[in-house]
């Protein structure tokens, strides 16, 4: 898959967990990238994450987000 732009991913894999390879940031925030897997299940893209040590990866769920007020612990 080609590189595309972070919000052009979250357009496309509409309510899914993804795991991109990043290849271009912007401002220090990643802006572009190459999908490596999207599902609707964290837990694979965890295990994705686990398959591609080494390499600079983002991933993010591209569904509803939270207000830049709300805080998450993990």
């Amino acid at each position: 898959m080609k590189a595309l732009p972070i919000e052009a991913i979250r357009r496309e894999f509409p309510n899914q967990w993804i795991v991109i390879e990043v290849v271009e940031a912007k401002d220090g925030a990643p802006f572009k990238g190459v999908v490596l897997k999207a599902s609707n299940r964290r837990q694979e893209i965890i295990e994705e994450i686990g398959k591609n040590k080494g390499k600079k990866l983002f991933f993010f769920f591209s569904g509803i987000t939270a207000s830049p007020n709300t805080a998450f612990a993990l």
